[in-house]
């Protein structure tokens, strides 16, 4: 699925610059849906194939997870928001988490942060045999307005760790 990351980019920085007040304003519904969406022409789909019970399995949230002793909060006062990722391990326990995120309503996820990142639960899949392996590694975004940076960089940069790790199927979770 290729993008025009240039005209993107045009398109992004005229919103940034009529949407910053509002923004700051947090009146974010109007900007919302003046935002320049990329529209995809096609979308490059591989069914899947293979067996769950012998593959390994791994997750991505949009929900803004972090290591709260280890790792920074996501900046969620910048109207870009923030295209980095956090590593988080498979037995991270929800006392080692918090949430950086300036979109959605956090007091779910504080209860039980399954609802955000299942881990625990594909945890259980594994235990019953119905998935292979848990990988060990899982990763996190929060919220990015600008998608050069994430698409060019972050994206890339994770996907190289998940090939290393030999992940055969990869979960969304998209808060």
């Amino acid at each position: 699925m290729p993008m025009d990351l240039e005209q993107f980019k045009t398109s992004y920085d005229r919103w940034v610059a009529e949407s910053l007040p509002a923004y700051q304003a947090g009146d974010m519904k109007e900007i919302v849906k003046r935002y320049p969406f990329v529209i995809s022409k096609g979308v490059p789909w591989t069914p899947y194939q293979g067996r769950p019970a012998e593959q390994t399995v791994a997750l991505i949230t949009s929900g803004g997870v972090y290591l709260k002793s280890s790792q920074p909060p996501f900046n969620t006062e910048s109207i870009h928001g923030d295209p980095s990722f956090r590593e988080i391990p498979r037995n991270v326990r929800q006392r080692d988490i918090a949430f950086a995120h300036a979109h959605y309503d956090h007091s779910q996820a504080e209860q039980d942060f399954n609802v955000i990142l299942p881990l625990q639960r594909l945890v259980e899949l594994e235990a019953e045999g119905i998935v292979g392996k848990v990988a060990d590694t899982h990763y996190s975004f929060s919220y990015v307005n600008d998608i050069v940076p994430l698409v060019t960089v972050s994206v890339p940069q994770v996907i190289r760790r998940l090939e290393a790790e030999k992940v055969d199927i990869l979960l969304l979770v998209p808060v």
